[in-house]
């Protein structure tokens, strides 16, 4: 039976490729994986397909490549792009990850997610966290599951009901509030309250906060009561 299993070592690291659709390289996540190769050597080969596409280990690779080391590899003819995040226990996935990947492969709704996540945190000055956006733009008044949904390729965004979140977010930020409005719990009532009044009125929105500070709860169900009793008050006002 032919074996499935192939060991090397090189330096000759033209021979490698990087995976498209795997995550970006981690400078921190190098580092600290650079920092042990060089106080006890590399003990961990990396994985390979048939056509030296890095599989498992592209930290490790990045770390030896930049100290000149010889790469010790394993070619596995069954390993697969599709088992990349499961491979690597490490340093877990995250949903950008997730998100970047699908992206890369053609997936549109995670293309949008991306292209405006980036936007936002640039809008906001860093505030507004590119893994929020992700959350904030799935479909669905709920942010549970994003991860899973991500996982199985089955992410949908609802732009309208993200930009018009984002809006309020945003002229929230300029306002006295007892946490920041770029904070998931506030962003999660939000996106809840988006649902719940079939949008938000921006001039509500501002009515409701532009006199009054607003309280921060601990519990995200209690944020959710407070805030939308405030701005069920507002629409009623500005009527």
């Amino acid at each position: 039976m032919a074996t499935k299993w192939h060991l090397g070592e090189t330096k000759n690291y033209d021979r490698f490729k990087f995976v498209e659709s795997n995550r970006d390289i981690n400078d921190n996540n190098v580092n600290k994986i650079e920092q042990s190769i060089l106080e006890i050597g590399i003990q961990v080969p990396i994985v390979v397909n048939d056509n030296y596409e890095i599989i498992e280990g592209q930290h490790r690779f990045v770390a030896l490549r930049r100290n000149k080391l010889v790469v010790p590899y394993i070619i596995s003819t069954s390993a697969s792009e599709k088992y990349i995040a499961r491979l690597q226990e490490s340093k877990k996935w995250n949903a950008i990850d997730f998100c970047r990947s699908l992206a890369t492969k053609g997936n549109i709704d995670c293309q949008i997610a991306l292209e405006l996540a980036d936007e936002w945190n640039k809008h906001s000055k860093g505030k507004m966290k590119l893994a929020s956006t992700i959350e904030l733009l799935m479909d669905g008044k709920g942010y549970q599951g994003v991860l899973t949904k991500l996982k199985n390729n089955e992410y949908k965004v609802n732009i309208e009901c993200g930009k018009n979140v984002y809006d309020a977010v945003d002229l929230m930020s300029n306002l006295d509030m007892g946490t920041t409005s770029y904070g998931q719990k506030i962003i999660r009532t939000l996106k809840r309250m988006y649902h719940e009044f079939n949008g938000l009125d921006i001039d509500a929105i501002e009515h409701m906060t532009s006199n009054n500070y607003l309280k921060a709860y601990s519990n995200e169900g209690e944020q959710f009561d407070y805030m939308a009793a405030k701005y069920n008050r507002s629409l009623k006002a500005i009527v």
